[in-house]
């Protein structure tokens, strides 16, 4: 199951994005890069640019701490 924190559904609203396009990126990855504290970065381009998804795993599911639109992948 994907689980989206308090601070990922804000996001979602600010930056105007559909859970959609997340659970897009994170069952279909271009890419995934560990990050800090056991959490990882999924990235899937779209035309120019790459959504970057932030989440840790916690047992089956997927917890989901943000996202957003970046011209790289990267850290």
């Amino acid at each position: 199951m994907i689980i989206f924190t308090r601070h990922a559904i804000l996001k979602l609203g600010q930056r105007n994005i559909s859970r959609n396009l997340v659970v897009k990126t994170l069952n279909s990855p271009d890419k995934i890069l560990p990050t800090s504290e056991n959490r990882k970065a999924a990235f899937k381009k779209f035309r120019k640019l790459y959504f970057k998804v932030i989440f840790r795993r916690e047992g089956g599911d997927i917890i989901v701490i943000t996202q957003y639109w970046t011209d790289k992948i990267g850290l």
